[in-house]
């Protein structure tokens, strides 16, 4: 059950921080939540952000204790690495110099648990760290090999499509893979964003 309610969190990260991205340019559809409204909601945000990320800072540093005492242990490993994306994901708000660093950890964290056994929700976990630690060559290989395991995978199908719109720029085969996504789960809580990032592909496509 606890490996269900992570993968749900992380696909729900994944949505949240990358339509953000692959949307900057268009500076549609509003995921910019709260630019307009007030300097008093911005400082509650920025306050509840800078708590979320020393709360996961402690999580990290007590992890790391456990790991160091039993390096051998996976499910370990693999908390690391999930803490290490979290805090990831919260420093781009409270503390951006350091994000790019977490994800790094995380992705080696993953890539320790990968060496001990084959998940393919581990693998798109840490080609998504590795695409956010900029490390493309080693994301764009992770996310296809996560595919060729499983070409019905909708969170690896997506998330290798909004790396192939943002860093390869070929919207076309982003457009491929988030209309396969789409296929697999047309009614599911992500179809509305998938269309979006299609239609926003087109238009890119288009100009």
């Amino acid at each position: 059950m606890e490996n269900n309610q992570k993968s749900q969190k992380f696909k729900a990260i994944v949505i949240a921080g990358l339509l953000i991205f692959s949307l900057a340019g268009a500076g549609a559809y509003g995921y910019f939540k709260g630019s307009s409204s007030g300097n008093s909601s911005a400082a509650s945000s920025a306050s509840s952000a800078n708590s979320d990320y020393t709360s996961l800072k402690s999580q990290v540093n007590q992890l790391t204790q456990q790991v160091q005492s039993n390096p051998n242990e996976i499910q370990l490993q693999q908390d690391l690495g999930n803490a290490y994306y979290d805090l990831g994901t919260a420093a781009r708000t409270a503390a951006p110099n350091e994000a790019k660093n977490d994800f790094v950890q995380a992705t080696q964290c993953y890539q320790n648990v990968l060496h001990s056994k084959q998940d393919i929700n581990v693998l798109t976990d840490m080609a998504t760290a590795a695409f956010y630690s900029g490390q493309n060559e080693l994301a764009d290989k992770s996310f296809q090999k996560a595919i060729h395991e499983n070409p019905d995978f909708q969170q690896a199908l997506f998330n290798y499509g909004v790396f192939t719109y943002q860093i390869k720029k070929n919207y076309a085969a982003a457009i491929q893979l988030w209309q396969t996504a789409l296929a697999k789960d047309p009614n599911g809580p992500n179809a509305d964003e998938i269309k979006k990032l299609i239609t926003e592909a087109k238009k890119g496509q288009n100009s």
